[in-house]
């Protein structure tokens, strides 16, 4: 496999509404509903919803090998911090070094800061032990409000290398 990674215009959004509803079944499906996962995928991978955080500040990038998406990342910075909004990879794909190639280009994007940071879900622990091998730390619990839905997310924070 020989991942490539491409910044995405918002001509490309479809193709990132495409990957959510491939990823966040498998995902979230033992943690959400069918009803909780159309809701939370109709609002939050809407054309519409990710054209109004371009307008927020955020650049979308997607992983290929060859013509095939593998999975899609976003991310944007507030004063000294990154923040990965989004970081999916296809779950056929992952542990073969998408999720960290997806990773880098929104560090690589931002940089210089002081950190990165991001939330996870609280019942997504495979998610978590994958941030925890790329550095991250456990910031604490937060409430998020996704949809019409209330969850548990961890805030996981890696701080960056300062540059000179």
């Amino acid at each position: 496999m020989s991942i490539t990674i491409r910044s995405l215009s918002e001509a490309d959004f479809p193709l990132v509404v495409a990957l959510a509803y491939q990823i966040w079944p498998v995902a979230y499906g033992g943690n959400l509903t069918p009803e909780q996962l159309e809701n939370l995928l109709s609002r939050i991978y809407c054309v519409e919803n990710l054209q109004k955080e371009v307008l927020e500040g955020h650049c979308f990038w997607a992983a290929f090998d060859g013509d095939e998406a593998l999975g899609f990342a976003s991310g944007y910075r507030k004063d000294a911090t990154i923040w990965i909004k989004k970081l999916y990879v296809l779950p056929e794909v992952q542990g073969r070094g998408v999720g960290r190639a997806l990773m880098q280009t929104v560090i690589d994007a931002f940089t210089p800061a002081r950190e990165v940071r991001l939330f996870v879900n609280g019942q997504n622990r495979a998610a978590q032990v994958f941030y925890e091998r790329c550095g991250f730390t456990n910031d604490g619990a937060v409430e998020v409000q996704m949809g019409d839905f209330r969850f548990s997310d961890y805030v996981y924070a890696k701080a960056l290398p300062s540059t000179p």
